[in-house]
């Protein structure tokens, strides 16, 4: 089998930065598709659930890509995860919803409904991806936060691919994008000083 193409982000903070910096530009970081096919599973992160568990654009945005993904033989295995934010059912339950009804079958569904945020989805799929034995993973969610999730995996000992979802609302809105592309530094720098600590108590 194939292995999922890996993505062009140096294991650094220099590096993801910068990779922030060209993402947010328009340069094609990750391919918008996966490549070198078959990929075992796409991780698709969880996003906002609204009042009466309906989908916000972005997270149905990021579903149906990974069901395009399936549809197209490119990965044999969908992952959702994230659980309950504001509003019920958990994130992985209406993706999983949104992916049966695009005709995605149950046997390649398995959600993870307890994560809370990136870095906790990378910990809990990682999980089960090693007690499954899947080794090839590729994350599927919008661009800019592509940087950060390819980072939380990696911490978690995965290299994995990354299938940037432009048709997010997060990427499509110029003013979404550039709010996103300031949180996501916030974020990738707690990250990295959170990672550090990890690794300084370890050895």
């Amino acid at each position: 089998m194939k292995e999922a193409a890996l993505t062009a982000v140096p294991d650094s903070l220099t590096g993801e930065l910068r990779a922030l910096v060209r993402v947010y530009r328009g340069e094609r970081v990750f391919p918008e598709r996966v490549v070198e096919v078959p990929t075992v599973a796409a991780v698709v992160l969880g996003a906002q659930v609204l009042a009466g568990g309906r989908p916000s654009g972005t997270l149905r945005a990021r579903t149906l890509h990974a069901a395009r993904l399936y549809a197209d033989g490119e990965v044999t295995l969908l992952i959702p995860t994230g659980g309950v934010g504001e509003h019920p059912p958990s994130e992985a339950e209406v993706m999983s919803g949104i992916l049966r009804e695009a005709g995605v079958p149950e046997r390649a569904i398995l959600p993870e409904e307890k994560a809370e945020s990136t870095r906790e989805s990378a910990r809990l799929v990682a999980g089960m991806a090693r007690a499954r034995e899947v080794r090839n993973l590729v994350v599927v969610t919008d661009p800019l936060h592509c940087v950060r999730t390819v980072g939380a995996f990696r911490a978690e000992g995965f290299e994995v691919g990354a299938s940037p979802v432009y048709s997010s609302p997060m990427w499509q809105e110029r003013g979404e994008r550039r709010r996103q592309f300031l949180r996501e530094i916030g974020a990738v720098l707690w990250y990295r000083m959170r990672r550090g600590r990890a690794e300084r108590r370890a050895g």
